[in-house]
């Protein structure tokens, strides 16, 4: 069996011939293993990329004949599929994608019984392995924060492979590391195809810093636009006034009712000392004084309030030639069983 190591001693001339004999041994190899799961179309389509692959290999058209046997062994997965396109790799230069499926074949012809196949594959992985190129992604525990992810060429590397000598193929190699909260790390290294090793150590991810959200200029129109028009703030401070106005009328009945429940529980009181009724009405009295002075300053702020709307309101109206003072006054008293309210002023 003739073997397709790369010595690198031999000559240009007997290095084709190697090259030559393990391709005539690998395309007659029948590409038949691991096909239960595929379609018949698929299988088809297979067959005819095989073809078409072992003949571009045999023409010298490395990438092209690497394209069309990855897609046949995407289709109907086999061992002899699976040698082709490792031999096709190891060509191009795709020195760890090579290894790793030669690796892989090794373990499907021990699998299915084929001492010819597994010695094949088995030469190559020992001819490729010191002629790799590695990669190692260092990250340090001080650096480990939650939700770190660590990418290389957008395919994650989990934990166990970080701080590892990682088998690649040569060229460009983009490495990006990521967490919640944080700004990303990129980097892009430069592998050479054979026999180099770099190593790229994660640094500390910066918190990241949200931009405050953009200033949104109003027009001077809408800058200047008052809340509310002056005839509104007329009519809003009559109507709050007039609510004050309610509430302190209730304040004053309130008021007349305490009074009224004072005077009645005399009648059952000596000075401190009183009876049950006496009690009662004491404590109504107090109950409906503290009811009339939460009532009484609730109707005083609202008044004010009104009050000052409705001038505010006539100012920023049209200008008048004649100007006529605002005052306001609000009375109100109480005698038993009556309560008496006044408001007057000049507007």
């Amino acid at each position: 069996m003739p073997k397709c190591s790369d010595n690198c001693g031999m000559s240009r001339s007997v290095r084709g011939i190697a090259w030559r004999a393990c391709l005539a041994f690998l395309l007659f190899v029948p590409a038949s293993a691991a096909r239960a799961e595929s379609s018949a179309e698929d299988k088809g389509l297979a067959s005819l990329l095989f073809q078409q692959g072992r003949a571009l290999l045999l023409e010298g058209k490395i990438p092209e004949a690497c394209q069309k046997l990855g897609e046949s062994q995407r289709l109907d997965p086999s061992g002899g599929t699976l040698l082709n396109l490792a031999l096709c790799h190891e060509r191009e230069g795709r020195l760890a994608s090579s290894w790793s499926e030669f690796r892989e074949a090794a373990h499907i012809a021990r699998r299915d019984g084929r001492p010819d196949r597994e010695a094949e594959a088995t030469t190559h992985v020992g001819a490729l392995e010191p002629r790799l190129s590695r990669l190692t992604i260092v990250v340090s525990p001080a650096v480990q924060v939650a939700g770190l992810r660590i990418e290389r060429n957008g395919h994650e590397v989990g934990r166990g492979a970080w701080s590892t000598a990682i088998p690649v193929d040569g060229g460009e190699h983009i490495v990006r590391a990521t967490a919640t909260g944080r700004e990303p790390f990129n980097v892009t290294l430069a592998i050479g195809a054979e026999s180099d090793a770099r190593t790229i150590e994660i640094p500390a991810l910066a918190t990241a810093i949200v931009p405050p959200p953009p200033a949104v200029a109003l027009p001077r129109e809408a800058e200047q636009a008052p809340l509310m028009s002056p005839t509104t703030r007329r009519r809003v401070g009559i109507g709050t006034a007039g609510a004050g106005v309610l509430l302190l009328a209730a304040g004053g009945w309130a008021l007349a009712a305490a009074l009224n429940a004072k005077d009645e529980s005399s009648v059952d009181c000596t000075g401190d000392v009183c009876g049950p009724l006496g009690r009662q009405k004491r404590s109504e009295a107090v109950s409906r004084g503290d009811l009339a002075t939460i009532l009484g300053i609730s109707g005083a702020v609202l008044v004010g309030g009104g009050v000052a709307l409705y001038y505010f309101g006539r100012r920023g109206g049209a200008p008048r030639r004649e100007t006529t003072p605002t005052a306001l006054r609000v009375s109100f008293g109480a005698a038993p069983g009556v309560a008496m309210t006044a408001i007057e002023g000049r507007f």
